[in-house]
């Protein structure tokens, strides 16, 4: 198959999709160190990093506790994985502050509680992004147990970046953000992206000209 872009779009779009691929491949884990802690195990920068490298800003992953980074290793890094690939077992864990007793520990299930039957299996729960597919929909607040998309990156166990979503939002790299990462995502999340808002004030300005 072959695309190529044309000057009218009475036929149809003028170009190709965009997939994921497309949008983040560029973003590599560099910047990133997986820091386990007692209480948390967490994705995110040193803070003399605070995500910026190379003139990039806001490459940051929220953080995730300990049982879901644990899942989110157990996702396969294929299309379509979520939370029905996992595996159905049990997971030992610590808690805050208390030495590893496995006699003792903290159990959870792999796959976490849910009401799939009664809601078209949560498709996406826990799911990773497809390089060749695109982002499904916007989202002001990526959590693996958020119903409203998949929200792990396609191969590496983190929850895509602020500036992964920006990039899936049409924003260029040089534009920053403001606030803490929560609000960073909902301002992304909210937002019209910048070419749609560009495409419709291209027309509209057509049509008033007119």
């Amino acid at each position: 198959m072959q695309y190529a872009a044309v000057r009218s779009t009475a036929t149809g779009a003028p170009f190709r999709a965009i997939t994921v691929r497309d949008t983040i491949v560029q973003l590599t884990l560099s910047p990133f160190l997986l820091l386990h802690s007692i209480k948390m195990a967490r994705l995110m920068v040193p803070e003399e990093n605070s995500g910026e490298h190379d003139g990039l800003t806001d490459h940051i992953s929220k953080e995730m506790n300990e049982l879901n980074l644990i899942r989110c290793q157990k996702i396969p890094k294929q299309p379509g994985a979520d939370w029905r690939s996992l595996p159905d077992e049990k997971v030992t864990f610590i808690t805050h502050g208390c030495p590893v007793d496995w006699a003792s520990g903290r159990f959870d299930t792999m796959v976490p509680a849910n009401t799939a039957k009664r809601h078209n299996q949560w498709k996406g729960l826990f799911g990773r992004l497809d390089w060749e597919g695109n982002f499904p929909t916007s989202i002001t607040d990526p959590q693996p147990m958020g119903k409203v998309g998949m929200c792990f990156h396609p191969d590496q166990d983190r929850l895509v970046s602020v500036r992964e979503c920006a990039r899936s939002q049409g924003f260029p790299d040089s534009y920053k953000f403001s606030g803490n990462i929560q609000h960073k995502h909902r301002q992304i999340g909210n937002a019209v992206p910048p070419p749609l808002a560009f495409a419709l004030g291209r027309k509209l300005k057509e049509a008033v000209g007119k």
